[in-house]
């Protein structure tokens, strides 16, 4: 089970313990509400409703989300969605114990606060050749926090454990940081996952479909610049203020991402694998991979398969 970064165990000292299913914790200040759930049974079919837009965090266990009518997802340790009001979710804890809890943290803000700073930000840091520009968008979609998204989960939650007269100031610099990296870790996945050129306005959507096609090649930000017609600091500036990585982190987490495929679709060595997928270092792959999935690549392979 991968080890939880985000650490509840300070609030679970002082919380009231009142329910095996779903034990509600809450923490509010101006206008956001933090709470920590705790399932200590197995249980199937529990529903689950928001009114606003909640970011939802795996502490510890496993869920089995079913939203809308859609397909079932895993929702695991260390994963984080946004959760859009009014859908109706039912969710299963098919692992949890009262030895080994299934434990989630669920953040609130209001949304015309989101609203405001998002037109703070499209007016002092607009994005290039983005419509939308910035915007907090529910969209469901699970990815893996980064350690600064869970570094900010835990400062937030060490505020609640202190009794500070200047908290909800301190909770709203944290939660403007974090939305700011929610927003660039969406925007990323939307990179990643779109795998058709269609958005050809779009200099990054251009430059993204060239690194799939090159994984191989040595890429250098002189190559992509020149093919976003922008300058060398230009274009690794506009890149990492949309997307939270520099133009180097995203190759690689493409990469990872090729890689990742190749280890559940095909039988190729893992050796194979590293090369094929853009890395020259067996070792620098393993590494990479490990960092990036929390699982070596053989460990991984046997997860897909099992």
């Amino acid at each position: 089970m991968r080890k939880p970064d985000v650490d509840i165990s300070k609030l679970l000292k002082n919380r009231k313990f009142e329910q095996m299913v779903e034990n509600r914790t809450a923490y509010t200040f101006n206008e956001i509400e933090l709470s920590i759930y705790e399932t200590h049974k197995t249980m199937y079919d529990v529903a689950f409703r928001c009114n606003v837009p909640v970011l939802a965090t795996m502490i510890r266990g496993k869920k089995i989300m079913h939203v809308n009518g859609n397909p079932s997802l895993e929702f695991l340790t260390g994963e984080s969605m946004i959760l859009a009001p009014g859908e109706d979710c039912l969710i299963d804890f098919p692992e949890a114990s009262e030895l080994m809890p299934t434990e989630c943290m669920k953040l609130a803000i209001e949304p015309s606060r989101i609203a405001k700073f998002c037109e703070q930000l499209n007016a002092k840091y607009p994005l290039i050749d983005n419509t939308n520009g910035w915007n907090y968008t529910a969209d469901g979609i699970r990815f893996i926090n980064d350690a600064m998204i869970n570094q900010l989960l835990n400062r937030l939650i060490l505020i609640c454990t202190e009794n500070n007269i200047a908290k909800d100031f301190f909770a709203n610099l944290i939660v403007q940081e974090l939305l700011v990296r929610l927003m660039q870790t969406q925007a990323r996945n939307i990179l990643l996952i779109n795998q058709q050129g269609n958005a050809t306005s779009n200099r990054f959507v251009h430059v993204r479909d060239y690194i799939q096609k090159n994984l191989h090649e040595n890429l250098t930000i002189k190559t992509l610049s020149k093919l976003a017609y922008m300058s060398e600091p230009h274009f690794f500036r506009c890149f990492k203020q949309e997307f939270g990585v520099t133009p180097v982190e995203f190759i690689l987490e493409l990469r990872i991402r090729a890689a990742r495929t190749m280890l559940q679709t095909t039988d190729a060595s893992i050796k194979e694998i590293s090369f094929s997928s853009g890395f020259n270092s067996l070792n620098y792959f393993l590494k990479m991979f490990k960092r990036y999935t929390g699982l070596t690549p053989a460990q991984y392979r046997k997860s897909v398969i099992a």
